[in-house]
């Protein structure tokens, strides 16, 4: 009985051992924006925020504070490498009162962010040397008389542009921000690139194309991330468009090093 325990107590001390070798893991938060100033960069047109009216200024302060209690070691934001002074000399400029913010979701979050806990910089990590031929799509659909997949594109767009629209009439940014990053909303991000993989005849690869293509965008913009890490991160936010942190996700969740955290617990509590 006494060896019996005595065995039982070595194993609980070698559970100890390894779980303390074990190095924490980073915690990660995508999370997943629309673009605030409305640029029209996206195939799905959106109406106005207006994020610098009172109202929606409240609003987004409340959404930076819990940012601020998330308390993240490094912000990575959706801006090109090249673009970083630019980006380091506003933030410095905000932090001493000399820059008055655009309504970009960078500013409005990013720069706000890094304000209030003292950040030295906003890493940019976004990547934009990659193909997006939406047009060439529309075009080998329409000439393989693909009208199911071309009705399906269409709803497609009109279902995002509508469902946000209604959202900025009757959401706040916290409520559209925890909607954009669900479970549901991913996958739909993800998954629906490979409807269209069937687009053209038989020798026609568009579609397949398309989503390598965005695929490889985000793989890009995922090795910035990792290649700015120090490696004693405790926590790192990524302030992208939700398709973009959709995609993130799926390459993230494979990392050992990271533990992805929930949108909607960190902007709830």
């Amino acid at each position: 009985m006494k060896k019996i325990t005595c065995f039982y107590f070595a194993l609980f001390l070698s559970a100890i051992s390894i779980t303390a070798q074990q190095p924490q893991k980073t915690k990660v938060l995508l999370l997943g924006t629309f673009h605030f100033d409305n640029p029209g960069l996206d195939v799905a047109k959106f109406e106005n925020a207006n994020v610098l009216t009172q109202k929606r200024q409240k609003e987004i302060v409340e959404v930076v504070k819990h940012l601020k209690d998330f308390n993240p070691d490094q912000v990575f934001i959706e801006a090109i490498p090249a673009k970083q002074s630019y980006y380091d000399s506003i933030l410095k400029a905000y932090k001493n009162g000399n820059y008055k913010l655009s309504a970009d979701e960078i500013d409005q979050l990013g720069l706000r962010l890094a304000k209030e806990l003292n950040l030295s910089t906003l890493h940019s990590v976004d990547y934009r040397k990659a193909s997006f031929p939406f047009d060439s799509l529309v075009k080998v659909m329409t000439e393989a008389n693909q009208f199911d997949l071309l009705e399906l594109l269409k709803t497609t767009v009109d279902s995002i542009e509508n469902s946000h629209n209604n959202q900025l009439k009757t959401s706040t940014i916290k409520e559209m921000l925890i909607a954009s990053n669900s479970k549901a909303d991913n996958s739909f991000s993800v998954g629906m690139y490979f409807e269209f993989l069937k687009a053209g005849g038989k020798e026609n690869h568009v579609g397949s194309y398309l989503a390598s293509e965005w695929w490889r965008r985000n793989m890009i913009i995922y090795e910035n991330i990792l290649k700015r890490l120090k490696g004693n991160e405790k926590s790192i936010l990524v302030i992208f468009g939700s398709s973009h942190t959709a995609l993130l996700h799926e390459f993230m969740k494979y990392n050992p090093s990271f533990e992805i955290v929930d949108v909607a617990t960190v902007l709830s509590n």
